[in-house]
């Protein structure tokens, strides 16, 4: 014993005059050392943080393998000897993806100080410690959240910390320390970390049920009876496991907001991925279309409007022990139909549990709904169709109306007959620019399909709309010309230019409507709406035609122009075609089809010509011109 007892103390003794003599450089905050002579790397050692950790009654040169006698004047400390004394977790780091990775000469791979510490190691149940559960997430980020590592290993911009600490396992360790909750090393394991492809792998296919069964018995069981995990044990990796359905460091709780489990809508795109692949489905002989013919039935449509309590994907088929509709045991096979769906609806009778609720193939399922389908088709079709035309009659007998009396009016030329061909052209290839740039941005409409139908393809579509274009902007360069080379477009211009007079006659119209007076405005040539109409229409074709180049010639425009230049482009021209087309249907279609006083039709568009008596109403300050004009003219 006292022999056993001078041994320590004499160890004791030498490993501190060991360390001793270590600090006596090392514990100078401002020691460096420089690599590559480029580097400059800190050998300061914290005595303090030293005598806290695990390794207090080590000697430096336990670890570092150096004679104090050759340092620093002849050798250089080598890299931390971890194995002698943990020769296990040794073997089990070498065989693992970090050890294989320093093996291969990628330096960037975790090494043991990476992950446990140099001089602060820490035993793992010390909450100060690295590998502390609550602190792995931060230990393990600290290199898995660096854009060289993710894109070493495949992905980019992922912040795996982040994903993590927003996850239902990493609110509860951030809640309670103590928590039993998954932790990275609970799910990749700890020295011996294997890629997934690997068979004994904690997250290969085969494995993450068990991994995941380790906190998640139940489901483990109720999963293990699945038809999803008969696929796998047959080689089916492409069947989903647990992370393809709640993900993997994002995992929610099943109650939060923003999680597919609480939002029905969410639950069905989850199982979407898989079942609305053609590909996918074709490959096991099942229909891709059982997820499309779910949101055209009752429950589909009901999960599309918000319901909280529409029946998806999981109400019928099982969360977990999801089974083949062939399994005696499945919730939707045949025997137990009249239970699954009786739990939501009462009363249940095997007749109500055998209404299809993936309805498809309506001709042969069901001849009879199919027959009432196609007849009220067709009855739509000529009864609305009839009702459309008679009332297209109807209106197109009182604008011809309109325009019979007119011609035994006394008539103003308030627009020249070229103006009126230019307004024709403008709305014409106004019309087909809306036409051919929306079926662009919404395929799968009726109306466009109808177009495609009728030979309109993308080629087709594509020409129709540079010609419209085309024309759109050589009729506004011809009136651009007009403006500035004739008197009478000069005189126009002035008159559409904005003025105090627009804001009260604004004004005063609003009170006039709201009853709240009895004065209307008094308009000159052009009213404040028809300003402004104007004004938005060359503002609209300057702004489309630029764009609408940028996105016609990008190779041209992109040489001296910047790359985010083209999708501003393509933004613009989308919402400011948005913004004319609605403006011409709430706006100008409103004075000149819609309003009272001008339905069911203002045929000035038509010849140009006005009444005198809607000359006076409208525009009074322009009749007393037109008057006086005439006086002149009568008395010269």
């Amino acid at each position: 014993m006292r022999v056993l007892l001078f041994s320590l103390l004499f160890l004791s003794i030498v490993f501190a005059q060991d360390n001793e003599y270590c600090l006596e450089c090392h514990a100078d905050e401002d020691l460096v050392k420089t690599v590559d002579d480029t580097i400059e790397v800190s050998l300061y050692v914290s005595e303090d943080m030293f005598e806290n950790s695990i390794h207090v009654d080590f000697a430096c040169t336990d670890c570092h393998q150096i004679s104090i006698d050759d340092h620093p004047d002849e050798g250089s400390v080598g890299e931390m000897l971890c194995a002698d004394c943990h020769d296990d977790a040794q073997q089990d780091y070498v065989c693992g993806i970090h050890g294989i990775a320093r093996i291969s000469g990628i330096k960037m791979a975790a090494s043991c100080a990476d992950c446990h510490g140099n001089h602060d190691i820490r035993p793992s149940d010390d909450p100060e410690s690295k590998t502390y559960r609550r602190n792995l997430a931060q230990t393990c980020g600290n290199c898995h959240s660096k854009p060289e590592i993710n894109l070493l290993l495949g992905s980019r911009n992922i912040n795996r910390v982040e994903l993590y600490e927003n996850s239902i396992h990493g609110k509860l360790l951030t809640a309670d320390s103590e928590a039993q909750s998954a932790t990275c090393s609970d799910c990749h394991g700890y020295h011996n970390i294997q890629p997934a492809i690997q068979q004994d792998a904690p997250l290969n296919a085969l494995n993450i049920p068990k991994t995941c069964g380790k906190c998640h018995e139940k489901v483990k069981t109720d999963y293990l009876q699945s038809i999803h995990w008969n696929s796998i044990e047959r080689g089916h990796y492409e069947s989903p496991v647990c992370n393809d359905c709640h993900g993997e460091h994002q995992i929610k709780k099943q109650t939060d907001l923003d999680t597919y489990s609480n939002d029905p809508l969410e639950s069905t795109r989850v199982c979407a991925g898989c079942h609305s692949s053609e590909t996918m489905m074709t490959r096991f002989g099942l229909d891709h279309e059982r997820f499309d013919t779910y949101m055209k039935s009752y429950h589909g449509l009901a999960v599309l409007k918000g319901s909280p309590e529409a029946a998806t994907c999981t109400s019928c088929h099982e969360v977990h022990a999801v089974r083949s509709s062939r399994d005696t045991l499945s919730s939707v096979h045949q025997s137990n139909l009249v239970n699954t769906c009786g739990k939501c609806h009462k009363n249940v009778t095997p007749g109500f549990a055998n209404i299809d609720v993936h309805p498809k193939n309506q001709k042969s399922r069901n001849p009879v709904a199919y027959f009432f389908s196609v007849m009220y088709t067709w009855m739509i079709i000529i009864v609305i169709g009839g009702m459309f035309f008679h009332n297209l009659l109807i209106i197109g007998y009182h604008i011809r109306e309109k325009k019979r009396e007119k011609k035994y009016k006394q008539t103003y030329q308030r627009f020249q007959p070229f103006e009126v061909y230019q307004h024709a052209l403008m709305f014409l290839s106004f019309s087909v620019l809306v036409i051919s740039g929306f079926a662009l941005k919404f395929p799968d409409a009726g109306w466009v399909k109808l177009l495609l139908y009728i030979g309109m393809d993308e080629p087709v579509r594509s020409l129709l709309h540079r010609i419209a274009a085309v024309v759109m902007i050589i009729i506004s360069t011809l009136q651009l010309v007009y403006f500035v080379a004739t008197k009478k477009g000069r005189k126009d211009f002035i008159a559409l230019i904005p003025t105090r007079d627009d804001l009260i006659h604004l004004w005063q119209n609003l009170l006039f409507y709201l009853g709240l007076s009895k004065i209307k405005p008094i308009y000159n040539r052009y009213d404040y709406g028809e300003k402004a109409e104007y004004l938005a229409l060359i503002w609209g074709v300057i702004i489309m035609a630029a764009s609408g180049f940028i996105l016609w010639f990008p190779e041209f425009f992109m040489r001296f122009l910047p790359s985010w230049l083209f999708e501003t482009a393509e933004v613009i021209h989308y919402y400011e075609a948005w913004l004319a087309t609605l403006a011409i249907l709430v706006w100008h279609w409103f004075f000149v089809i819609f309003h009272p006083e001008k339905y069911p039709m203002n045929t000035t568009w038509m010849d140009g010509k006005i009444t005198f008596e809607e000359l006076q109403h409208h525009h009074p300050l322009e009749y007393e011109k037109s008057i006086a004009a005439k006086e002149e003219d009568k008395s010269n």
